[in-house]
């Protein structure tokens, strides 16, 4: 393993550490390390470039447990260097599903990104072997309790069916992951009706007065996103939103609620894009079962 300095850490309220990664300037994706008494809980692992595991060691003497705020391969991707990890009930067979990349593929892309001076030191063993592990269920209500200091789980599905928000009403933050921010994609046939979000972020709003700000995945946010989600559900279904068709994040046309936004203090900060034939909850979708043999790992 190489000496490349994968990951820095920025503590943002008392035992609590905003990670990112230091070996590239590219905005990827953030993850989060939150301490008590007790235990550590990792929130998201990001892409599994290095070893998040022993990075997160040097910050923390406590055990360390895992949790994601759901499936996608840019927050489960370091999961593996981890013993176990926690995710809501119905994003485990999408997590299971999933084709990570291999260590030579995420090498490659690594080098793509990185400052000059750390593309020959990458090595294949810096980054992260997929392999069976335990997966807990989740469900909304749940605490992490890590000793003088609690968790809760908040079920926003939408991004994805089991979309997680952690509440931490001790520092006063929600862990949002992707399930509430500026671009949050509702495009992906796994992802729910725009109505059953809607209810999502009404169940989520009970939870505002607990936390001052929302750090997400990819975005740090104001508790006020919540409402203006709220606004843009509302009017998707009623039909007088925007409407924004535009290249999506794979570069596909997809439709957005509102047109992209200035970066402004005074707002608005959420968008989201969604599918038109998908905006009315008809209910839960039945399961097709596939009868072929497992190919996950």
């Amino acid at each position: 393993m190489s000496n490349v300095p994968y990951f820095k850490a920025e503590e943002i309220a008392p035992r609590t550490w905003h990670i990112r990664y230091a070996f590239t300037d590219r905005e990827h994706v953030r993850c989060y390390l939150v301490e008590g008494r007790d235990y550590a809980l990792v929130i998201d692992t990001m892409n599994g470039f290095g070893n998040l595991r022993a990075f997160c060691e040097t910050l923390t003497s406590k055990p360390i447990r895992l949790v994601n705020t759901h499936f996608h391969l840019d927050h489960t991707g370091g999961n593996f260097d981890f013993d176990a990890c926690y995710m809501h009930h119905l994003d485990i067979k999408y997590f299971y599903d999933s084709r990570m990349n291999t260590p030579e593929q995420m090498l490659e892309f690594a080098r793509e990104e990185a400052f000059d001076e750390y593309r020959a030191q990458m090595e294949v063993s810096d980054f992260c072997v997929r392999r069976h592990m335990p997966v807990y269920p989740l469900y909304d209500g749940d605490k992490f309790d890590l000793g003088g200091r609690e968790i809760i789980v908040v079920d926003v599905g939408g991004h994805s069916p089991g979309s997680i928000v952690l509440v931490d009403p001790s520092m006063r933050i929600a862990f949002t992951g992707d399930a509430c921010n500026g671009n949050t994609l509702l495009q992906f046939a796994n992802a729910l009706p725009v109505e059953a979000y809607l209810k999502k972020l009404l169940h989520f709003k009970h939870f505002q007065p607990m936390f001052d700000v929302m750090y997400g995945g990819h975005q740090i946010m104001a508790p006020t996103t919540i409402d203006e989600g709220i606004e843009m559900c509302a009017k998707i279904i009623a039909g007088t939103d925007d409407h924004d068709v535009r290249p999506g994040i794979f570069g596909t046309p997809c439709v957005y609620g509102g047109r992209p936004m200035s970066d402004t203090p005074e707002g608005p900060h959420f968008n989201m894009s969604y599918d038109p034939d998908r905006i009315l909850d008809d209910g839960p979708r039945p399961q097709v079962i596939s009868l072929e043999p497992d190919k996950a790992f």
